[in-house]
């Protein structure tokens, strides 16, 4: 129905010779520029034949070159009057020079294509400049200056000679770009170029640096965040603090309080308290079915106890509930997935020897019902989240629990929190703390008042992986003085095992000796830690030889005999795996209740 329109024939070589025409008419246009650029410099080849300078008087018509440059210059009325202050200054300078010496001795000229004027460069030819390394006589290579003024910068200023000698050493567009590459780092960047970026490293990190407008980005201001979202912030610690403070000012008046019906100071720092370590809001449930978290308002978790009891009042109920022939403690600060193996039979070791201990594990991580199995199969495990206003109430130490916030920031925080922890339940309790890496390999009836040596070089080097005391033991209040008054969030070791090697020493050494040997007994090293941190590893390999083997079977025997713990000194072996028959597997296995069960 429709017919195909054809497009009109178009000359076959009608591009090619637009293209043709184009070429020669930029030559022309070319080749007259370049008679225009040249015409005034050949005239300074000639010393017979005078230069016009158009920022001089005028000279003799006779001797003009082109009349054309003069009138260009002066149709601009700036510079003719730039030009005449110019004529001035020199004339009063030189008042004896003849027009002849004037016009040769002139350091300017017009540049016809940028249209303005610019320094003349001494009637050298521009050939010259593009190897200043070689060039004649006439220049002058001995300045007292000690540099060579063969570039000029932007505003005709000559640069130095160290200047133009880094800008040869300049390989590639990198160098020029001051980047590194490799090995090679660009010759414009040497001596400046590592602490221009340090620098800027600075400027980039320091909050001090960053604009004001950042406050209207949704990802560093709360208040522009969406209220249903994961919410990011951005706030500096002093953002937190002056947060917190505002915060604090609305809690300290929630609905329905007035003058006529005041709530006490302490129960309202104790529900601020509450809510800062809040870590899931009321109704927000884990994505696996049947998992309890601490929300606020529920501190710990056991069947038959209220899911409403306050700290202290769930410590209370549940060392209540049913018998209780021995309490136990136990800290575990890391995430769930990382209890492992080791850790369970740990647990299973304890309740082997002592079926119907009350065993606590205080947490920040696990979920309350972690260990619902055991449960189940009718131990006594709970998990609960310490409150430390109540729990180092009456203690040197309460001062930390009003700064948890900005103390969990520590670089030590997990292990000096266990030690802290594990201090204040056995001098409010009273009980056996233990390690979360340590195998029980009997029971532990017998303890009482006692700590271990840490291994066979010293009698006073102390370790508090295993520790039994009474409640409110006066050597656990001493090592609670010593806490609060040194300690010392930068060092690993000194506020535990350095901190009880301190206060045992002093206190068995006091006045009262003998009433204190009563209330710290020393176990000997190898009773809990029959293998020192030293030679741990080793016993995780199975044995090479049978010599080895021999050694081994006799030190394990030994280990069954006189030792009431194992500790594996997890901080040196959490990355090893017991290999089959080695000393540690053999010992991991020895009491287990879920042998082929994980949690």
């Amino acid at each position: 129905m429709f017919r195909k329109l054809r497009s009109p024939r178009r000359p076959r070589y009608g591009t090619h010779i637009c293209a043709f025409t184009a070429a020669l008419l930029l030559l022309l246009s070319v080749s007259i520029l370049y008679i225009r650029l040249t015409s005034h410099h050949l005239t300074d080849h000639h010393s017979d034949e005078l230069t016009f300078d158009p920022l001089l008087e005028e000279a003799d018509p006779d001797d003009r070159t082109s009349d054309d440059d003069r009138i260009d210059v002066l149709d601009d009325p700036d510079s003719r009057i730039q030009d005449e202050e110019e004529i001035l200054r020199r004339l009063d300078a030189d008042e004896d020079a003849t027009d002849q010496s004037r016009v040769s001795d002139s350091k300017y000229y017009f540049d016809h294509v940028q249209g303005v004027i610019r320094r003349a460069f001494d009637k050298r030819s521009i050939d010259q400049w593009e190897d200043y390394a070689t060039f004649d006589s006439n220049f002058d290579t001995t300045s007292t200056s000690g540099s060579i003024n063969l570039a000029f910068s932007s505003d005709d200023i000559a640069l130095d000679g160290n200047v133009i000698t880094k800008l040869a050493e300049v390989k590639g567009i990198e160098d020029a770009l001051l980047l590194t590459v490799g090995a090679r780092v660009s010759p414009l960047k040497e001596g400046w170029g590592n602490w221009f970026e340090k620098k800027s490293d600075f400027l980039r990190r320091d909050r001090m640096f960053k604009s004001n407008l950042e406050l209207l980005n949704p990802l560093n201001n709360p208040l522009l965040q969406d209220p249903d979202g994961d919410g990011v912030t951005g706030l500096t610690k002093g953002d937190k603090m002056i947060q917190k403070r505002i915060l604090n000012e609305f809690k300290k008046k929630p609905l329905g309080v007035s003058a006529h019906n005041p709530v006490s100071k302490s129960k309202l720092e104790s529900e601020v308290k509450i809510a800062e370590r809040r870590t899931l809001d009321d109704g927000i449930k884990s994505e696996f079915l049947g998992q309890i978290y601490v929300d606020g308002k529920r501190w710990g978790y056991f069947p038959g106890l209220h899911s409403r009891l306050s700290f202290s009042n769930f410590m209370d109920a549940f060392f209540r509930k049913g018998k209780c022939s021995m309490r136990v403690f136990m800290v575990w600060n890391s995430p769930p997935w990382m209890f492992s193996v080791r850790h369970q039979r740990g647990l299973e070791s304890l309740l082997f020897h002592h079926p119907d201990a009350c065993v606590v594990l205080f947490s920040e991580t696990l979920e309350l019902n972690f260990f619902d199995g055991y449960v189940k199969d009718g131990f006594k495990v709970a998990v609960a989240m310490p409150n430390l206003d109540e729990l180092l109430k009456d203690t040197p130490t309460h001062e930390f629990a009003s700064v948890w916030f900005e103390w969990r920031k520590t670089k030590f925080y997990p292990t000096h929190y266990s030690e802290l922890i594990r201090l204040a339940a056995l001098y409010k309790y009273g009980g056996i703390y233990l390690d979360s890496d340590v195998i029980v390999m009997k029971p532990l009836y017998s303890l009482s008042n006692m700590v271990g040596l840490e291994d066979e070089s010293s009698s006073s080097n102390l370790n508090g992986a295993v520790m039994a005391f009474r409640k409110h033991s006066p050597f656990i209040m001493e090592c609670l003085k010593e806490f609060y008054a040194s300690y010392d969030d930068t060092n690993l070791r000194w506020n535990g095992a350095d901190l009880l090697t301190r206060v045992g020493s002093k206190f068995l050494h006091e006045q009262n000796g003998f009433k204190n040997q009563m209330e710290l007994k020393l176990q000997p090293f190898f009773a809990f830690f029959p293998i020192s941190r030293k030679n741990i590893t080793r016993y995780f390999t199975q044995p090479a030889t049978d010599a080895e083997k021999a050694d081994q079977d006799v030190l394990y025997q030994k280990i069954l005999d006189e030792a009431l713990v194992f500790h594996f000194w997890n901080s040196l072996t959490s990355g090893l795996i017991p290999e089959p028959e080695s000393l540690a597997a053999r010992l991991i296995d020895q009491h287990c209740i879920r042998c082929s069960d994980m949690l």
